[in-house]
């Protein structure tokens, strides 16, 4: 970073203040060397306390509600991507909260936003809570957008909702990248075949595309893995972990199909 020039550097090159103004020139000239050393000093606090990488989550924030403003309109592209944000300041958190280091979360369009895990999650158990506390969180801020569509009566509000509720299942697909293929790979055969059959009967009453992707990426998974992960810092994941998170994971599938469906039929009402 450049610091600005010094306004006495160039001497000579003004014509002669007038008589009367030499003090006040002299004094504007101390209070700006002042300014410029006081602006030095905030500036490299703020270099300690990462201020470039906020401005690029807040820069990139902005460019993507600017991006999706031109499909949607303000209203909602700002509400979309504050959707997106609490998303990833859910993993944020969870990262946090298992001892690891997050980053900044980043906004790309057409991709969404990605925030990055520093350091090597110790287990399989540990790698599940980080990927689905996103799609919770993601959860919350659509129900969150429902209250509002509820208390306003603003439409807006009630598309808010669908997409998060959408975007959040459509991020529990068991396939990597996506946030279900970090927590998939934590289920043995038997609690992928359990997680099928609850997501066909769901499928049965409530059909839905991002059920379905689901389904048949849980049927691969049940075909190809035999067992639960193996290695040394997975003895410390119980069977009641296991079968505790497949919980979480199905039931928060069918929880935002739910919504999703729900919220999709209202709007068909407007």
């Amino acid at each position: 970073m450049t610091e600005p020039e010094n306004p006495a550097a160039n001497p000579g090159t003004s014509s002669p203040p007038k008589r009367g103004n030499g003090s006040i020139l002299a004094a504007l000239a101390a209070v700006g060397v002042a300014v410029l050393a006081k602006s030095k000093a905030i500036l490299l606090a703020l270099k300690g306390l990462s201020a470039g990488k906020l401005l690029l989550t807040f820069g990139s924030m902005l460019a993507m509600v600017a991006f999706e403003a031109q499909r949607s309109g303000w209203l909602f592209a700002l509400g979309f991507v504050i959707m997106i944000l609490i998303h990833e300041l859910g993993h944020g958190y969870a990262i946090k909260r298992e001892g690891l280091s997050a980053g900044y979360p980043i906004f790309i369009p057409f991709f969404g936003a990605m925030i990055a895990l520093r350091g090597q999650p110790r287990n399989s158990l540990v790698e599940a809570r980080i990927a689905i506390a996103g799609p919770v969180a993601g959860t919350l801020a659509a129900l969150g957008a429902t209250t509002l569509f509820l208390v306003t009566d603003t439409r807006m509000y009630l598309a808010v909702a669908y997409t998060g509720f959408f975007l959040n299942l459509f991020n529990l697909v068991p396939m990597s990248p996506l946030d279900g293929g970090r927590v998939a790979q934590m289920f043995s055969r038997r609690l992928w075949i359990l997680g099928l059959i609850l997501m066909v009967g769901l499928f049965l009453l409530y059909p839905s595309p991002q059920l379905a992707i689901i389904g048949v990426f849980a049927l691969i998974h049940s075909l190809s893995r035999r067992s639960a992960p193996q290695g040394p810092d997975e003895i410390q994941v119980t069977q009641r972990d296991r079968v505790g998170m497949a919980a979480n994971y199905f039931g928060l599938a069918a929880f935002l199909t739910l919504g999703m469906l729900l919220a999709k039929q209202l709007l068909g009402k407007g």
